[in-house]
Order: structure tokens, then C-alpha cells, then sequence
């Protein structure tokens, strides 16, 4: 994961509860909703 290699630690990634209604309003296209998500994501990156 992208996340992890970064260094990021205690990932934690939650799928919008109105995802798709988000991603159809970006107008790419009809059933982009269905290849992709929109997420809340939260991580922590320790100080080096």
C-alpha cells in the first residue's frame, strides 16, 4: 500500500456513506461510481 511504503502507520480508510453520489457528480462519466470510491482516510506518520 501506497500509505505504508510513505512511512504512514495505523491506516484506516472508511467508504463515504453517499460515495456514489459524490463521484456522480464529478460527471466523467456514466458508471465511474462503480470502478471507484470516495473515502474518508486518516493515518499517522511517526516523526523520523
Amino acid at each position: 500500500m501506497i500509505l505504508a511504503n510513505a512511512g504512514f502507520k495505523d491506516i484506516l480508510i472508511v467508504d463515504k456513506q453517499n460515495s456514489d453520489e459524490i463521484i456522480k457528480s464529478w460527471k466523467f462519466g456514466e458508471g465511474v461510481e462503480k470502478m471507484v470510491v470516495s473515502a474518508y482516510i486518516r493515518a499517522i506518520k511517526p516523526a523520523a
